[in-house]
């Protein structure tokens, strides 16, 4: 794949606008001939370094949002149901997807996000609880006891901050945060946006 052709899809579980756009990705990316790097990053230090606010935190947005979020799910003919642990402290979650990455291989990686955004947005599980997510793994049939180890390991601390403070310096200010070639694409409701740009190449 050449670097137009590569979509860069930072994302946190805790995010609904992620879990949204995640159900996309596949398809975007056959349409486009593209392929998306998953790239799990730290939502909460995203906002805290670009100084951003989460929009659960504005009260009138909030009361807005669920709305939004449903018309979204029934457009894109997803499950969505909105958790009873919002917002969620997902450090333990991110940490996990950046060893899932780092010791099992990027599509393993692919494989728990897409099984944790289901756990939270639809089963309404705590996913930022060590046993669910380990579970979770466990029943993707993925290497439960090497994650366990993995999660708390400095290089996956590191990792995890190294990508959040990566996305930062590249302009990101919330989630779900695209980069195609450079350019910045922010929040589920781009990705028309996001494949004009690929299909017409622009």
């Amino acid at each position: 794949m050449t670097e137009q052709r590569t979509i860069e899809f930072f994302y946190d579980i805790g995010s609904p606008y992620s879990y949204l756009a995640a159900t996309q990705m596949d398809a975007l990316a056959a349409r486009t001939s593209s392929h998306v790097h998953w790239r799990p990053f730290l939502l909460g230090a995203v906002f805290k370094s670009s100084g951003n606010e989460a929009p659960a935190r504005v009260a009138n947005k909030a009361m807005w949002m669920l709305g939004d979020l449903k018309q979204w799910a029934t457009l894109y003919g997803v499950p969505f149901r909105m958790p009873s642990r919002f917002p969620l402290n997902t450090l333990l979650t991110q940490r996990a997807l950046t060893a899932a990455d780092r010791l099992l291989g990027h599509a393993a990686q692919k494989k728990l996000a897409m099984a944790l955004y289901k756990a939270y947005w639809v089963e309404d599980r705590d996913v930022s609880a060590r046993e669910v997510v380990l579970g979770i793994a466990a029943e993707l049939l993925l290497d439960r006891d090497a994650l366990d180890a993995a999660i708390d390991a400095q290089e996956t601390k590191d990792g995890l901050r190294r990508v959040t403070d990566e996305s930062v310096q590249r302009g990101a200010f919330g989630a779900p945060a695209f980069f195609v070639s450079g350019t910045l694409f922010w929040g589920n409701d781009r990705l028309v946006l996001l494949e004009a740009m690929l299909t017409k190449g622009a």
